[in-house]
């Protein structure tokens, strides 16, 4: 009979220690640092933004453009101190004519001075370049906006990047991904003041808390999220984050400590998209990044 209690004992031992368990998120040296590289590459991206130094509604009457006495890019006539060029409207397309003393050169390098400005499919035109200046037409929500960018913008260096949250594993999550059956569009708020359209292809679902919450998907994963936390110790208009999209529906891992501030929380001349309202979430996310500055060699 002892011999049977001892067997018993030890088959109870290894059926629990073999029962499977959830791990929890490992936060080990490998991932501080793939967290730390992360962060560098995403300040190395957010230049193409810091560059930015204008975005003008496009008037069909004819928009001037140029630069001010404080050599700042304008499109109000009496403002331009250096004439570069004007937006001319033929009904159908937006042409830029470049001054005689200017020299603007195309994509492929190559001096014009009577350029038309066809929209591609994403309603964007192809880049003009003057000096460290360049520049195109976008669409947004309808209408079309001069958006200019300058390489030696001041904003580039004076920019400290972002403090975060300290990583934490509460904010980890095996999570489902569900494609919808056919894509859909709606309406968002945006920075432009204006609504604009966001396309979503699925939704993933996770668990915190014991609460089930969901949060819609635009493309290459990428997801508007609104938290308690907004307004406070974050951007007031939510933030961004992206996961690894599966070739179907099944798991994906979402891990909101790479939770990002928008472009307009930097650069006043961006169109962000805010999160609609299924994307707020009512609890507080203290994961991702801050709005507190924070130089980038720290």
């Amino acid at each position: 009979m002892k011999n049977i209690h001892v067997y018993a004992l030890l088959f109870t031992t290894l059926f629990l220690n073999c029962k499977p368990k959830k791990s929890p998120a490992v936060l080990n040296k490998a991932y501080y640092e793939n967290f730390e590289k992360k962060r560098y590459e995403r300040d190395q991206r957010r230049i193409k933004y810091l560059e930015l130094c204008g975005l003008f509604k496009l008037d069909t009457k004819g928009t001037s453009f140029g630069l001010n006495s404080k050599r700042k890019v304008t499109t109000y006539k009496e403002d331009i101190k250096q004439k570069i060029g004007v937006f001319q409207w033929d009904g159908n397309t937006f042409t830029f004519e470049s001054f005689n003393e200017v020299r603007v050169l195309n994509e492929s390098n190559n001096e014009v001075q009577h350029q038309s400005l066809t929209l591609d499919s994403l309603g964007d035109s192809e880049v003009l370049y003057y000096k460290n200046l360049k520049w195109r037409i976008i669409t947004r929500s309808g209408s079309l906006y001069l958006r200019v960018w300058d390489k030696k913008n001041p904003t580039i260096q004076a920019f400290e990047g972002f403090a975060v949250f300290e990583p934490n594993s509460s904010f980890i999550f095996d999570a489902d991904f569900k494609y919808f059956k056919a894509s859909k569009s709606e309406l968002v708020a945006s920075k432009l003041g204006i609504d604009n359209v966001a396309k979503f292809i699925g939704k993933v679902k996770f668990i915190f808390k014991e609460n089930t919450y969901t949060l819609d998907v635009g493309d290459m994963g990428w997801i508007m999220v609104g938290d308690a936390t907004n307004g406070e110790e974050t951007y007031g208009s939510g933030r961004y984050i992206y996961i690894d999209m599966p070739k179907t529906d099944g798991k994906v891992h979402l891990d909101f400590n790479y939770l990002y501030n928008p472009p307009c929380s930097y650069s006043e001349f961006t169109t962000c998209l805010f999160p609609p309202l299924q994307n707020r979430l009512p609890f507080r996310i203290e994961a991702g990044e801050l709005i507190e500055h924070k130089k980038l060699n720290q």
